[in-house]
């Protein structure tokens, strides 16, 4: 029997395992969390921190699966724009068929009813109007939100399906995969505990399933194979994360909970676009032990007076510079360095006047991150900041109010993307027997597709198996 290993378990790796349960195959799954069922939501929302631990806790330490964790959106509609890049790899009705096999996966284990968020006709003809006249385009999804409230369950129990039917799979839970060394036609996987340290461990594989994640790209970099990978420049979103009344979205909010709205600088004529929007939501810190982050969550009971959402200025970067995390790292470790370790928050109208927040006394939209107040402009270039400020300018042209003074802006919000790595349509990489999957691939953005890259590598692995199988009988 030809022994596999899946390195990471977020939703691309599960999707992966699902297809993988049963088969012919030895697959030692390795993760750097513990165990599904002792992950747990983030303390800050528990009520036993008040900040972030020096060290980022289970919730989005790494293994934690941010995507599938935190929020749990999953964006169900085949686009060429939305939520990766799949549809250039297998087309449009392949990728609509693997969704509904994620989204029927989700629905089958979810605890309560989630509904899919799906605009009408009427809808549909009120955002493209009003999208045109404030300058943006609007794209089409059909979403579902699971929350981050039933994310463990959901997973848990797909996870346990999977495992009542896997026999063929060994899991090393806590564990973090020191390298990945080819030799000859095989692989050699090094390992050790996660936080306890030791000497690793090496067992030699005839497949590996890299499922790293955006948090595990860097590491992907480093790996003795990845000079031998066809690669091609990557991109970085860098931008700031929103807070305002939910009053303010409320209409677009019941008629879309989220829609995509592209815009196009005049400044510098860089995409800008929103994205993970928590209407009555939360903004919660991010913690990646060099820097923290801010991002967004939402919950299916418990809700604020707010809503918050990413916007984010887009670039891609050519030769000779070709170390996009770097850049977003260093820009991020610039905030929480003016910001005495952690996230910043300013008054919309301060950064235009061009002065520091001191204060959120009696401002009109109160934080639901308690956050350093300071000054953006400080770290963010010129360019990224004029980017986002016509956009929530545009914005406000849909939803009145969103672009007053007391409008928060948190930061560092930053989404840095590895570079695009060349695979088939089974995630393969040009070095035979590797497959790459989800965020760390670039090919995905997102739960959806990350689930479905993780699919077609399981289905791809499956298919070599079965076939090698009926030759050798």
């Amino acid at each position: 029997m030809q022994k596999l290993a899946l390195v990471g378990l977020g939703a691309s790796g599960l999707f992966a395992l699902k297809e993988l349960a049963g088969v012919h195959v030895e697959v030692h799954v390795f993760d750097v969390g513990p165990l599904y069922s002792k992950r747990y939501p983030c303390p800050i929302d528990q009520g036993k921190l008040e900040v972030c631990p020096p060290k980022a806790c289970s919730y989005c330490a790494p293994g934690q699966s941010a995507g599938s964790w935190n929020d749990f959106k999953v964006i169900l509609s085949a686009s060429p724009i939305i939520g990766g890049r799949l549809y250039e790899l297998i087309g449009e009705e392949e990728l609509q068929r693997h969704l509904d096999k994620v989204r029927a996966a989700i629905l089958e284990h979810a605890p309560v009813e989630i509904p899919v968020v799906k605009p009408n006709g009427e809808d549909l003809e009120w955002i493209k109007k009003r999208a045109t006249l404030a300058g943006m385009t609007y794209y089409y999804q059909e979403l579902l939100h699971c929350g981050s409230d039933n994310a463990p369950a959901i997973n848990s129990s797909i996870l346990n399906e999977i495992a009542s039917v896997g026999s063929n799979i060994v899991f090393h839970w806590d564990t973090q995969v020191v390298s990945v060394v080819r030799r000859a036609e095989k692989f050699v996987v090094s390992y050790d505990r996660y936080r306890k340290g030791g000497e690793p461990c090496e067992e030699l594989f005839d497949i590996v399933i890299m499922s790293v994640g955006r948090g595990g790209a860097h590491w992907l970099t480093q790996q003795e194979f990845y000079k031998d990978l066809e690669i091609h420049p990557g991109q970085v979103d860098i931008g700031v994360r929103v807070e305002t009344s939910c009053y303010f979205t409320e209409e677009i909010d019941k008629r879309f909970y989220e829609p995509k709205l592209y815009y196009r600088s005049r400044h510098a004529n860089d995409i800008v676009r929103n994205f993970c929007s928590n209407p009555r939501g939360f903004v919660t810190p991010e913690n990646h032990r060099d820097y923290v982050l801010v991002n967004g969550h939402s919950k299916m009971f418990e809700k604020s007076e707010n809503n918050n959402f990413a916007v984010l200025v887009s670039k891609t970067f050519t030769r000779p510079f070709k170390d996009p995390q770097l850049y977003s790292q260093t820009i991020a470790k610039v905030v929480n360095m003016l910001a005495g370790g952690g996230p910043l928050i300013q008054r919309l109208g301060d950064l235009r006047a061009g002065r520091r927040t001191k204060s959120l006394v009696n401002n009109l939209v109160q934080p639901t991150l308690e956050a350093e107040c300071g000054d953006i402009s400080l770290a963010y270039p010129h360019r990224i900041l004029e980017g986002i400020l016509e956009y929530v300018d545009a914005l406000d042209k849909i939803c009145p109010g969103v672009s007053g003074d007391a409008t928060l802006l948190y930061a560092p919000e930053c989404k840095s993307y590895p570079d695009s790595i060349v695979v088939n349509k089974n995630m393969e990489t040009n070095i035979p027997n590797l497959y790459i999957i989800g965020d760390c691939s670039s090919w995905t953005r997102g739960v959806g597709q990350a689930a479905t890259s993780g699919m077609l590598a399981g289905e791809g692995v499956r298919q070599s198996i079965e076939q090698a199988s009926t030759v050798l009988a």
